[in-house]
């Protein structure tokens, strides 16, 4: 029977621990329940002694979609005139926010122990980053945190879609890649080698692409089995990296520097910069720690360090204009537009007329890109495989030539 290890809290408000051995994690939480503890973390199992085991938690991960309807329920909730801890517990048993009900139970606990709801979101910071703290931490102090919720849901909502266009637009070139590797595996693997004997018995001369080719394909047909584990490896290693946040900032960079993708990667720093600032200066945070909260998240995108400079002259005293056309890491016209923003007091107004600028822009990048790429890609692709087809067919014609 497995052993289950758990924290709860005591009608005396005393933290305990404990394992217990069951057949479930149901039949512990009825048991603690019974004991009128209540759950501080949620329950796990202990691994049993012996070999390590390796957990990589490809299902367990949250989708960014569940957090966004956790946090429009719960300002839903709150501004029907729920409880904080009662919200809380409702949504605990909502199918619709998928994995997240153990971390909504979780976060009940916290509140119960005393907590404010900030404190117990910083229990788990790979679920809330740190502009959804800050903003929970304002909507506290103020007693608008129905308000606030809700408009870190309707932000989480544009981020999304935008993201969802963003991955749109690279799709249908991904497909089309992958479409004509297909092809031209297929071509390598099984029809190659049947034209690649018949030549080989005429001992016909090929050009050098075509011997190529042909070597290449002997040489699949000849290590199938290696083939295919090499190529597990490299897809399984491929997606272990992919998950690593510095893996991935390292990629993002390296592509920023292609002439394309460049576009668009600065294209989505302004947007995200400026849909940021509107959000937090909007909900009451000053501008300083507005600036440093978005350093953080703009640092998987470019240099952290520009944006920490920028934070750095605003704190000192400088205006974010200024500070943002010494550094360079914004258009001039995005500039513009935010001093205009600062000399009339309504920059959280005018940071969000950016990002829609911007935004929009955006869109439109993609929607080039993609019209190019598209068809590079057929041209390319059709280009290697037809010249090879050509190249064949031309050995084959002079097979036929000197048998005739």
């Amino acid at each position: 029977m497995p052993n289950f290890r758990y924290r709860a809290l005591t009608e005396n408000g005393d933290i305990v621990s404990g394992v217990i051995a069951a057949p479930t994690s149901g039949e512990v939480a009825r048991r603690i329940d019974y004991l009128r503890l209540v759950p501080v973390d949620p329950i796990v199992e202990e691994s049993s002694k012996g070999a390590p085991r390796f957990n990589f938690k490809f299902a367990a991960r949250i989708r960014p979609e569940d957090l966004t309807t956790f946090t429009l329920d719960l300002a839903l909730l709150l501004k029907a005139g729920a409880r904080l801890d009662r919200a809380l517990e409702l949504l605990a048993t909502d199918p619709d926010i998928g994995r997240l009900r153990s971390t909504a139970g979780a976060l009940r606990s916290s509140i119960l122990a005393g907590e404010s709801f900030g404190d117990a979101l910083t229990h788990h910071p790979s679920l809330f980053p740190p502009i959804y703290v800050a903003l929970v931490r304002v909507g506290e102090v103020s007693g608008t945190l129905d308000k606030t919720l809700q408009v870190l849901a309707s932000d989480r909502a544009r981020a999304e879609a935008l993201r969802r266009k963003v991955a749109d637009a690279l799709r249908y070139p991904a497909f089309l890649l992958f479409a004509a590797a297909c092809v031209l595996i297929f071509f390598l693997m099984f029809v190659l080698p049947q034209l690649g004997a018949v030549l080989h018995d005429f001992g016909t001369k090929l050009d050098p692409v075509a011997a190529a080719f042909l070597q290449l394909s002997e040489f699949m047909n000849a290590h199938p089995d290696g083939i295919g584990v090499a190529t597990m490896l490299v897809l399984t290693s491929a997606l272990l990296l992919a998950r690593q946040a510095t893996f991935r900032k390292a990629v993002i960079l390296r592509l920023a520097r292609l002439p394309f993708i460049r576009t668009i990667v600065e294209l989505h720093q302004v947007a995200i910069f400026s849909r940021n600032l509107e959000v937090l200066l909007g909900a009451g945070v000053s501008l300083t720690t507005a600036l440093r909260i978005i350093a953080n998240m703009m640092s998987t995108w470019g240099d952290n360090a520009v944006w920490t400079r920028v934070g750095e002259k605003v704190r000192q005293g400088g205006k974010l204009s200024e500070a943002l056309e010494q550094t360079g890491c914004l258009p001039a016209m995005a500039v513009r537009i935010l001093r205009l923003g600062e000399e009339t007091g309504q920059l959280p107004v005018l940071a969000g007329r950016v990002a829609e600028f911007y935004e929009s822009k955006l869109q439109r990048s993609l929607d080039r890109t993609v019209g190019f790429v598209g068809p590079l890609a057929i041209i390319v692709i059709s280009t290697i495989v037809g010249g090879l087809i050509v190249s064949v067919m031309t050995a084959l014609l002079s097979v036929t030539q000197s048998v005739g």
